[in-house]
């Protein structure tokens, strides 16, 4: 019975070696890692621009660009235009604009 138990405590010692010897830790990133993680995200928080490689075929080079998006307005029948809600503040003058990408084509500016 000594013997069994000698042998069974011999495995499990060896055992637990070669885990601690084979086990891969992981370094523990360093304060300035994390910062300089924080701000790529932060820098790409929002839409992303669409790839415009070879959009309009003939045309070498084309690049995304932001543009502002323009209100849909519907004019009543009394021919006063009414502005959406969603850019309506109450006093009809905010200055919200929203920005939406493009893509450019030399003079071109289309949809992606």
């Amino acid at each position: 019975m000594g013997c069994g138990h000698t042998l069974h405590l011999l495995t499990t010692t060896i055992s637990l070696l070669f885990l601690l010897l084979f086990a891969q830790g992981r370094m523990l990133a360093t304060q300035s890692q994390v910062e300089e993680e924080k701000t790529i995200l932060r820098g790409q928080i929002g839409s992303r621009p669409p790839r415009c490689e070879r959009r309009c075929g003939s045309c070498g080079h084309c690049e995304a660009i932001q543009v502002p998006t323009t209100p849909q307005t519907k004019t009543a029948i009394n021919g006063v235009k009414n502005p959406t809600l969603e850019y309506a503040r109450g006093d009809y003058s905010s200055n919200y604009k929203p920005m939406s990408w493009k893509c450019k084509c030399g003079s071109f500016i289309f949809n992606p």
